[in-house]
């Protein structure tokens, strides 16, 4: 797996600053035809072979940001503007004629637009408040609204749309799937507290690739489950900044290809490294357009990126080797490869017509929902009835606007992977410890949440659940301001259970507060495992001498002899 050195493909018209064209979007109709769209500049349609040559294009304002753009079939773009005089956002359609273009659409919008794409006969596109549908007259066949700020999209497998959304006051991340059709298939929150500029996005074949700063997290799809985490200055790419100009894309499953100011890298997430990297000329500052990806049942592929630096459009091949131990060897700091997991199908929820009131109107509300869910348990299989996000919205909203919360339901509910998040969800359980307990364990609860119950709880089960719980937690997203460590620590001691967060307190906020007597009994408690770990020790010792003493008693036999043969 290497990268060749960076080559010129063809010059590009130098534009008013670089920070204007970090919105850049790419369309490729074939291998050997580019389709780009420069902020206050141009949409270009672009020949490669056999040499690079400018065939078409469309001249955009000086004053307009491209957001995002899209190719409509060879007959022309749909493309998501910014007017910086104006401070409007809108969308416009072009075609293109023989030697000519025109604006034959254009409308405005509320907010910025992420990204445009063509699944079939619907044009998708994502602005930060909204997922809005069209048809090929541009017609709106759909319009899902945003929770918080979209800020990433792509069309993945099956021609699902992936959505990241990102709250700066709640200092969270939202994560959906939305079918073609604008059903949501899955959706998950998560606390973040970096800023948005220190956020970068990819994706490829079931995994969704977050970049912060110096971090790199690799999500799995569709449930979004974190997985792995790598700790990018270990392998010798530098923290990233505000003023950094960054991009990433994933060619294959396991690799990334990233763009960082003037250097180039192509890293191997399975093993941890970066096993090829390379340096712009003059040290410009470049930034990926497209890249090819490579096809199923190829390893080892040879593969095409372009790239947009200050004052041309770059090319630059790599190579992708088979994934595996063996290559990978000898190329940088290797870790203990990491298991292989089948990804499931994203689009495997069913979406079924049915009349949802049969069963909230029911006076058997349990019987009714475990019914037609087919359960045979009172809480989520494999083998109950596949339901959509829709269906399980409508219930959870039905049970917490009843005077009274059924608990098997909400037992079942709690279970199920398509449980929404709710606000509140440990309070609202509060007078029902079981309900409240089954939360704690499997519901999609927020770290300020159990935080918060932490504090509250009395009962001894719940706290421990609680504390498993955040103990599942990365150290680095853990925040303990709000938590009364005196008290937590003392109810450890006590429980003698859930040690391993007494070190992430000190961590957070130190030993200040804490009385005499409470650090007295931690001394007591830290003394008693020393000891125990010295018995340990002893004891081992004692052990590997008798079979030393054993081994010496052993006649050793030769593991193979060396015998002359004679022909």
């Amino acid at each position: 797996m290497s990268l060749s050195e960076i080559y010129t493909l063809t010059k590009f018209p130098r534009v008013s600053g670089t920070n204007e064209r970090a919105k850049i979007a790419t369309s490729a109709s074939g291998p050997d035809e580019l389709h780009i769209a420069i902020s206050g500049a141009s949409i270009s349609q672009y020949v490669l072979k056999p040499s690079p040559k400018l065939v078409w294009s469309h001249s955009v304002p000086p004053s307009f940001v491209i957001t995002a753009v899209a190719e409509l079939d060879g007959e022309g773009y749909v493309i998501g503007l910014f007017n910086k005089t104006k401070k409007t956002h809108s969308i416009q359609v072009i075609q293109k004629l023989e030697n000519d273009s025109k604006v034959v659409k254009e409308w405005d919008c509320n907010t910025k637009t992420i990204s445009l794409s063509v699944i079939g006969n619907t044009i998708v596109t994502v602005h930060e408040d909204s997922v809005i549908a069209y048809n090929k007259e541009f017609e709106e066949l759909w319009v899902v609204k945003s929770l918080y700020a979209s800020v990433y999209s792509e069309v993945i497998e099956n021609n699902v749309i992936l959505v990241v959304e990102h709250d700066s006051k709640k200092h969270n991340l939202g994560f959906k799937l939305l079918s073609s059709e604008g059903a949501e298939i899955s959706s998950k929150i998560i606390e973040f507290k970096d800023e948005l500029a220190n956020l970068k996005f990819a994706y490829s074949n079931g995994t969704l690739y977050k970049y912060t700063t110096d971090t790199l997290t690799l999500y799995r799809l569709p449930r979004f489950e974190s997985y792995k985490t790598l700790n990018t200055t270990k392998i010798g790419l530098p923290a990233f900044t505000k003023s950094t100009k960054l991009t990433l894309v994933s060619p294959a499953t396991d690799r990334l290809l990233i763009a960082q100011d003037s250097e180039l890298y192509l890293i191997n997430t399975n093993f941890g490294i970066t096993v090829s990297q390379v340096s712009s000329p003059k040290n410009s500052k470049c930034e990926i357009l497209f890249t090819q990806h490579q096809q199923k049942k190829r390893s080892n592929a040879s593969l095409f990126a372009v790239l947009l630096r200050e004052s041309d459009i770059a090319g630059v091949n790599f190579t992708l080797d088979t994934n595996t131990l063996r290559d990978s060897l000898g190329k940088g700091f290797t870790s203990t490869p990491s298991k292989q997991y089948i990804v499931p199908s994203i689009l495997d929820i069913k979406v079924e017509e049915f009349d949802i009131s049969t069963i909230t109107k029911s006076s058997d509300f349990d019987s009714s929902l475990l019914e037609f869910l087919h359960a045979e348990q009172d809480y989520y299989t494999e083998n109950d009835r596949v339901v959509d996000s829709r269906f399980m919205h409508t219930v959870v909203s039905h049970v917490f606007e009843s005077e009274s919360i059924p608990e098997r339901a909400m037992t079942y509910l709690l279970t199920h992977p398509l449980f929404p998040p709710v606000d509140g969800l440990l309070s609202k359980l509060r007078a029902k410890p079981r309900l409240l307990r089954q939360a704690v364990v499997t519901a999609n609860v927020s770290l300020s949440e159990l935080v918060a119950e932490l504090n509250t709880t009395e009962n001894e089960d719940i706290f421990k659940d609680i504390i498993t719980r955040l103990l599942e937690f990365p150290k680095d997203k853990l925040d303990f301001k709000d938590l009364d460590s005196h008290r937590i620590v003392e109810r450890i001691l006590s429980l003698n259970f859930g040690h391993e967060l007494i070190s992430l307190l000190i961590d957070a906020s130190g030993m200040f507060t804490w009385s005499d007597d409470l650090i007295e009994k931690l001394q007591e408690v830290l003394q008693k495992k020393i000891d125990a770990l010295n018995a340990a020790s002893r004891a081992l010792a004692v052990i590997e001498q008798v079979e030393v003493k054993n081994l010496k008693t052993v006649q050793k036999v030769p593991v193979y002899s060396i015998e002359k043969l004679t022909i």
